[in-house]
């Protein structure tokens, strides 16, 4: 499988920190109904049975306060009190029921009355839980993010009760939310403050979305974007492993979900291998290694600038530092090449090829894999952070966009003109 934001440091949930006194966008502008608006749906779910009931159900002659059943107790009596309205405090709170039914079957092998209903109680929370609008729990959750960030609070929690809500929302639900973001990322277009280059990059990936027959949870392997096995007659596809855990709230996943989308345009564009090696098909060695020595120096120019940036959160200089670190990891290309080979995905000619231009990149070779693909991301951070075109950071970012997209343009046209 090839995945991609899946070997760097992994980001960390911000902690609190001093907020900014020029802030970034209101929320109401870095928002749209398409992806993370807040919206209340109410759901009949399924019911459970009462405090009551399941005293009954698990009722022995052994003191019923003696044992470890009255933490399962504790833990429905909290979800009674819990308003049906309240989908997120329901969803956490049937979680708890559902730990304290494991904890205590699983202390009680041999089974019994009380198993037997505690089982019962567990599938029926189960049911509930997958009958609440968990979409809009994660929205909302993650709407929650962008706030703690922009008051400079902790989202530790936050983001991992946003990664255990996306991981309960069933697969076509999953796939249906996250188109929805992918949406907002293609509407941010219409904001007149964006950079015209970032507005074409933009564009650029989303002409490439149609490819992407899938966005699931990553269940099996990393975060990151797979080119699908060709089958014969048909166009090339792309399944998309999408990362929840979003400690930077909404710009944090539109930027990954840039980021994933540009390994699809960039494979198109230079006619690369499973890889997706950000390197036009036919390239020599030695023009591998300028390259690769090009990106690197932007990224060591960007690192230079953002060290000397005082315009920036705690949380988002972590981010950017992250990425500029992410964009040229040694090794990165060796590595995929390996792993393609091992599962028959490359000829083992091209697995050589790989091996050579990675080993001619020096300690640069995550450039040959991540460069466009951070560059587009770190764009879209800066757009919605709402800093200033004229940033230096900015500045060097906007440039060193338009060279890559400049590259994978004519690219694109050359091996369009081939076709023809």
């Amino acid at each position: 499988m090839r995945t991609h934001e899946s070997a760097g440091p992994t980001p960390r949930p911000a902690t609190a920190s001093t907020p900014r006194t020029n802030r970034p966008r209101t929320l109401d502008g870095l928002q749209s109904t398409l992806g993370n608006a807040a919206t209340t749906q109410l759901i009949t779910v399924s019911r459970m049975m009462t405090p009551e009931a399941f005293k009954e159900s698990t009722s022995t002659r052994t003191p019923r306060g003696r044992s470890e059943i009255t933490k399962v107790d504790r833990a429905l009596d909290a979800f009674q009190q819990v308003p049906e309205d309240n989908q997120r405090a329901r969803l956490f709170a049937l979680r708890e029921v559902i730990n304290a039914c494991s904890a205590y079957t699983a202390h009680k092998p041999a089974g019994g009355v009380r198993v037997a209903g505690t089982e019962a109680l567990s599938q029926q929370a189960e049911q509930a839980r997958l009958e609440l609008d968990l979409e809009s729990v994660y929205r909302g959750l993650l709407t929650d993010i962008d706030h703690q960030l922009a008051e400079g609070l902790s989202t530790i929690d936050t983001t991992e009760q946003a990664h255990h809500t996306a991981q309960l929302i069933p697969a076509e639900r999953f796939h249906t939310m996250m188109s929805g973001y992918v949406q907002q990322l293609g509407a941010l277009r219409g904001d007149a403050t964006m950079a015209d280059e970032t507005r074409a990059v933009i564009g650029e990936v989303m002409a490439v979305v149609p490819m992407v027959k899938v966005l699931q949870y990553p269940w099996t392997g990393r975060p990151g974007m797979k080119l699908n096995p060709p089958e014969e007659g048909e166009d090339p596809s792309y399944a998309f492993n999408v990362g929840t855990q979003a400690p930077g709230g909404t710009p944090y996943l539109l930027g990954h979900i840039a980021h994933e989308l540009t390994h699809v345009a960039a494979n198109q564009a230079f006619g690369s291998s499973p890889a997706m090696e950000l390197v036009e098909s036919g390239a020599s060695v030695a023009e591998v290694a300028a390259l690769a020595g090009e990106r690197k120096r932007t990224l060591e120019e960007l690192r230079s600038l953002l060290g000397r940036s005082e315009e920036f959160t705690g949380p988002q200089h972590q981010l950017l530092d992250e990425k500029l670190d992410y964009g040229a990891m040694p090794g990165k290309l060796e590595s995929y090449a390996l792993s393609l080979g091992r599962a028959k995905r490359i000829t083992s000619d091209q697995q050589a090829l790989l091996i050579s231009y990675g080993e001619a990149a020096g300690d640069a070779s995550g450039t040959l894999v991540e460069y466009d693909t951070v560059v587009n991301q770190m764009l879209v951070y800066l757009h919605m952070w709402g800093i200033g075109q004229e940033h230096p950071f900015h500045v060097r970012l906007l440039a060193a966009s338009g060279q890559a997209r400049g590259r994978r343009d004519s690219s694109r046209a050359r091996r369009e003109g081939t076709a023809e």
